[in-house]
């Protein structure tokens, strides 16, 4: 399963950077494609681990504020997980201060498989600094002293949500995550690869005025 992951997370890439020369009518379908073949492999993944599909048998708590310790039980696109405290209960985490590509989006497959390979299964550090309109914690993720909200921007996986974020960040923070951007995109890095690349905030704008 790992490499049929593997190969279409290769794909994914390759797509968007397709896109740069296709039109969108070639490209969609084929995204369409891949988004419901890797979730097909997740689940057969899952079947084979012997995990539970779907929320059975799980205890979501309300979501709050503060700081607590679990590991990422799985990871839903690129700035969404799913965490397992060390009671047991679930949270549902929106990773704090960037924006990461829709799945039916360019590289929004590739986004949540990185972010999949590198946390999922790991424990994990989660200070929750607010809740979302959909009831959702949102929180700054640290693995063995590693920022993953900042290394998501850093390896261009995602965008600094510099609009929310000027609420949440202070100056140094602010401005650590708008030079990871920065970098990211000078050195093309992930979604980058394509220079036409649109911002999800767009994105789901978009999708609402169709």
């Amino acid at each position: 399963m790992t490499k049929w992951r593997k190969i279409l997370l290769w794909v994914a890439v390759v797509l968007t950077i397709a896109k740069v020369w296709l039109p969108d009518s070639m490209i969609a379908p084929l995204e369409d494609w891949i988004h419901k073949a890797d979730g097909i492999v997740h689940s057969v993944q899952d079947i084979i681990n012997g995990r539970q599909t779907g929320n059975r048998g799980k205890k979501w708590v309300v979501a709050g504020k503060g700081h607590y310790t679990g590991s990422i039980d799985s990871v839903h696109d690129g700035d969404t997980v799913h965490i397992r405290d060390r009671d047991g209960h679930m949270h549902k985490v929106r990773l704090a201060n960037i924006d990461a590509p829709e799945i039916k989006q360019a590289y929004g497959i590739a986004s949540r498989d990185a972010l999949k390979v590198r946390i999922e299964g790991q424990p994990v550090d989660v200070n929750v600094v607010a809740i979302d309109q959909y009831q959702r914690e949102v929180g700054q993720i640290m693995l063995n002293n590693v920022d993953i909200n900042l290394w998501m921007v850093q390896q261009g996986h995602a965008w600094h949500y510099s609009t929310i974020a000027k609420k949440q960040q202070d100056r140094l923070a602010f401005s650590r995550y708008q030079n990871a951007q920065l970098m990211a995109r000078q050195k093309r890095l992930g979604l980058w690869h394509n220079a036409r690349a649109i911002a999800p905030w767009q994105f789901r704008q978009q999708q609402k005025n169709r």
